[in-house]
This record gives structure tokens, C-alpha cells and sequence, in this order.
């Protein structure tokens, strides 16, 4: 049997307030939806390489109704609602903040289903990066409530914490979280876990090319900024040897070298580039 796995990215990515204070170090404010949407497209990855099919409820970068993420849910059928999010509590820096990793089912669920998957998700989150474990809790929210399968809304450091802010955009980090998510979903379902392998990832050693119609930027570093701008390349054109996917921003970025060692970023998305 196939089990269908709804996940959703919770918030949009330029949604209002839900973003970390000013970072100095940055130069900016790290915006929730950019660690959401990457452990959401890494957690994609990692279910579907281990045998679940999967339906990204809020796949753009708009703030996505609720019910509209629900919606389509309970239409497809899904066996699991997966709502990843980070937490916040008076959006400051200042003062003895809160950290580490809840996680939510609607009230009277704890101790069923929903709760039981809560929980084995949580054995894996408690075994990463070391994190205060703030327990199991039920909640009133609408993606817990409108559901017609179980649900669970986790949410993975706080965002006004000043460490676990900067956790928010660790590649490491996100797809550590990522990997202890899949880890607990499969326990639940009894589904073996399928571990990457080469890298983690099929792509990583292989050849990257534009197959862009114009100029396509690649970068000197994780960035999209056009001050990080390396060169461009033409169709047809592009990198040996994939060394890493990551995201940046929200986005996936291949970390490439070409072939005298130098190292650069180039977008990932199969609009503009294919693996070959």
C-alpha cells in the first residue's frame, strides 16, 4: 500500500511578522517560510524516496489560505497532514527567550493516532541538533481541526531565540529536520526508511546545464543577489560536478564546481537547468 502524505510549508514567504528580528550579522531578518519551504521540499524528497507518494499543499510562494491547504487534503485523500513551521514568542532578542521543538495535535488526540505520530516524530527531532524537547501539545488550529486525517503541526526552534534563529537557513540543520521527520512518518506507518546514498542525493558528481533561453546568472556564493553574480551561462552550458543542492531563501540552489575546482551556485529548479 501507498500512503499519500499532504505537507505544508506553513505561512507564505512574505507573510507579515513571521520572520526573525533585524540579524546584524546578516545584514536582515531570516523569514520563517525560508526554513519551512526548505525542510518541506527536502521532507519531499526523503518520503518519496522511501515509497510515499506526496501533495505539497501551498507549493508557491504566497501565503496560501488555510482552508485552501486543507481543502485539497481532504480531497486527495491523504493519509498524513505534515504542517512545519518555527516558533516565536514576543519577537525580540531581548531577554530570557524560550527555544526548542514542540509539536501539535488537535485536542483529545494526543493519546490517538495523531498523537502516536506526534510522538514518533518527536523521537527522532529529541536525537539531532540538541534542542530543549517542549513536549506534545494540543492545539485549536485550523490545519489540526479541518482535516479529515491525522495531522501534526511541529514546530522546530524558535525564531527570536538568537541561536536557533541562525539554524533557520543551516542547509544542515534543515535537512537534519527534514530526515527526523521522514524518520518518525515511516515508524508510524511501517514504511522501511530509505537513506540517500552517493552524497545523499542521485544528482551529486553529475553534470548541471542551463537550458535556459538567454543569459542565466550563477553566483559566487549562496545568494540571489545580483552584487554575488559570478558570470552567466548560455544554453547548453554549464558545471561537471554537482557538489550539494542547498536552499537559499526559500529556493534550491545546486552548489557546483567547474573544472579547475572553483566552487559556484547555480539555481536547481528544472524550469532552468537539467542534471545530465
Amino acid at each position: 500500500m501507498t500512503y499519500l502524505i499532504a505537507l505544508d510549508d506553513g505561512h507564505g514567504m512574505e507573510t507579515p511578522g513571521k520572520r526573525t528580528p533585524y540579524i546584524n550579522s546578516l545584514g536582515r531578518s531570516i523569514k520563517e517560510n525560508e526554513f519551512n519551504r526548505a525542510v518541506v521540499s527536502f521532507l519531499d524528497g526523503e518520503l518519496q524516496r522511501s515509497g510515499f507518494d506526496t501533495l505539497l499543499v501551498a507549493p508557491t510562494d504566497e501565503d496560501t489560505s488555510l482552508s485552501t491547504r486543507t481543502n485539497q487534503a481532504n480531497r486527495a485523500g491523504a493519509d498524513a497532514y505534515i504542517s512545519v513551521h518555527y516558533n516565536a514568542f514576543d519577537g525580540s532578542f531581548d531577554g530570557s527567550n524560550p527555544s526548542g521543538i514542540e509539536l501539535y495535535v488537535y485536542p483529545g488526540h494526543l493519546n490517538r493516532e495523531a498523537g502516536i505520530l506526534a510522538k514518533s516524530i518527536a523521537n527522532y527531532l529529541r536525537e539531532g541538533t540538541p534542542q530543549e524537547f517542549r513536549g506534545v501539545k494540543e492545539a485549536n488550529f485550523h490545519v489540526l481541526r479541518e482535516t479529515a486525517m491525522i495531522a501534526v503541526l511541529t514546530e522546530n526552534g524558535f525564531m527570536d531565540h538568537p541561536d536557533e534563529a541562525l539554524l533557520m537557513i543551516d542547509p544542515e540543520f534543515q535537512r537534519e529536520v527534514a530526515i527526523e521527520h521522514a524518520k518518525g512518518i515511516c515508524d508510524y506507518f511501517g514504511v522501511p526508511y530509505v537513506p540517500g546514498s552517493n552524497g545523499d542525493e542521485w544528482y551529486i558528481g553529475r553534470r548541471v546545464e542551463s537550458i535556459y533561453q538567454g543569459d542565466l546568472q550563477f553566483y559566487n556564493q549562496p545568494s540571489w543577489s545580483d552584487s554575488a553574480v559570478a558570470g552567466y551561462l548560455q544554453y547548453g552550458y554549464g558545471f561537471p560536478n554537482i557538489l550539494d543542492q542547498i536552499i537559499v531563501e526559500g529556493y534550491p540552489q545546486y552548489k557546483v564546481e567547474n573544472s579547475q575546482g572553483a566552487v559556484y551556485y547555480l539555481t536547481a529548479n528544472e524550469t532552468y537547468v537539467r542534471v545530465v
